[in-house]
Formats: C-alpha cells, sequence, structure tokens
C-alpha cells in the first residue's frame, strides 16, 4: 500500500512546481514588479517548504539524524558545548576559598569510587574539578562560583556503568553539602554555604537517581 504522506508529498511539489512555471511565463522580465513578486513567492514557497518539511519529520517522528541533532541541542545547557547541566545548588552565601577547598580535597579522594581506577580527577582552577570515566563516555565537571555550585555532565552517550557510578559520586557530593549546610552548631554567618532555599539540596537528588 502506498503510503499517504507520499501522495501528499507529490500533490504539494507538483503545486509547487506548477505555481513557479505560471510566474515565469506571466509576469514581465524587466520590471519592478517582477523582482517583488519574484522575491516573495521565493520566501513564500521557501517558508511553505520548510513548514512542509517539519510536518513530515512530525507525522514520521523524524529521521534518526534529526533526533540525535536534537538530542544534542537540548543537552547544551552546561558550562561547556555538549554539556548537560543536572545539579544547580544557588549560594545565599559562600565562602569560596574555604568551601573550595574543602569540596576540591572531598572530589580528588573519589578517584578509587566505587572502583578503582574509575575516575580521573584534574583540577584546571580553584573554582572546577573535572571527573573523567575510565571508559571516557562521561565526564564531571563541579564548578564553584559566586552564585553556587553547579554539575555538569560532559558526553552524549554515557554507558550506564558510568550513569550508574556518577549516581554514586553525585549522592556523596550532595551529603557532603549538606553536612557543610546543616551539620554542627555553627552559626549560619560563619558556614561555608547557606543555601536560598533549603530543599535545594534534595530537589536535586532526584536529577541522578539511577535505574
Amino acid at each position: 500500500m502506498i503510503d499517504c504522506r507520499y501522495i501528499l508529498l507529490a500533490i504539494v511539489l507538483a503545486f509547487f512546481c506548477n505555481d513557479v512555471m505560471i510566474e515565469a511565463f506571466t509576469t514581465p522580465h524587466k520590471s519592478s514588479i517582477h523582482t517583488h513578486k519574484t522575491t516573495t513567492s521565493t520566501q513564500h514557497n521557501a517558508g511553505f517548504m520548510d513548514d512542509l518539511s517539519k510536518f513530515f519529520d512530525g507525522l514520521g517522528g523524524g529521521n534518526s539524524d534529526n533526533n540525535e541533532q536534537n538530542d544534542i541541542a537540548e543537552q547544551v545547557d552546561g558550562a561547556y558545548v555538549g554539556s548537560k547541566r543536572i545539579i544547580t545548588v544557588p549560594s545565599k552565601s559562600m565562602k569560596a576559598g574555604g568551601l573550595r577547598l574543602y569540596c576540591n580535597l572531598y572530589l580528588m579522594g573519589l578517584q578509587n569510587t566505587p572502583e578503582d581506577g574509575c575516575w580521573k580527577a584534574s583540577k584546571a582552577d580553584d573554582s572546577e574539578v573535572n571527573l573523567r570515566y575510565k571508559d571516557l563516555s562521561g565526564s564531571i565537571i563541579i564548578r564553584f562560583t559566586e552564585d553556587g555550585i553547579t554539575v555538569d555532565r560532559l558526553g552524549s552517550a554515557p554507558s550506564n556503568k558510568y550513569l550508574m557510578h556518577e549516581s554514586v559520586i553525585l549522592n556523596g557530593f550532595l551529603d557532603e553539602l549538606k553536612a557543610i549546610v546543616f551539620d554542627g552548631d555553627i552559626s549560619e554567618a560563619n558556614r561555608l554555604l547557606t543555601l536560598v532555599d533549603d530543599n535545594d539540596i534534595e530537589k536535586n537528588r532526584e536529577a541522578i537517581s539511577f535505574g
């Protein structure tokens, strides 16, 4: 059975070609009117064909290349092109030096968690720690800024094992932040980090759950 989409496409293309041929034979060649009509018609047809393409993509679900491009576009929201923001913890106040030192030491100590040699840690500067996974399918980028703490995932196709181990790392990291914010008899003014919303840490756990 012939797919109705191809019949519709043939009808539309016939209309498009007929429209161009009629205009070519009925419009004077050397006049401002011709230039205006040709430009308007070209713009109209280009827009129409673009809409038609979107219609068929939507009807058929799009091809795999378009889906891959859309997936990549959706992930360009982290600190780097191709990275995806997975955690944002806005800060009300931050003692940047002490917090960065504490967290950097904690993160650098996770290279063998939960398996030996599964992460390789590097620190570009005091504001960022990169944990690269051993199968190279993804990396965790943790950044400390004046506005708070962000965690990005770099890698468009992380492996299942990466995602599982990432969840372990980031849940532990959120536990450390929670302890910094809430544990002990320390006044808010003296804490390394205070939050805009006390629930922000727990809200981020949903984004890193595995399974």
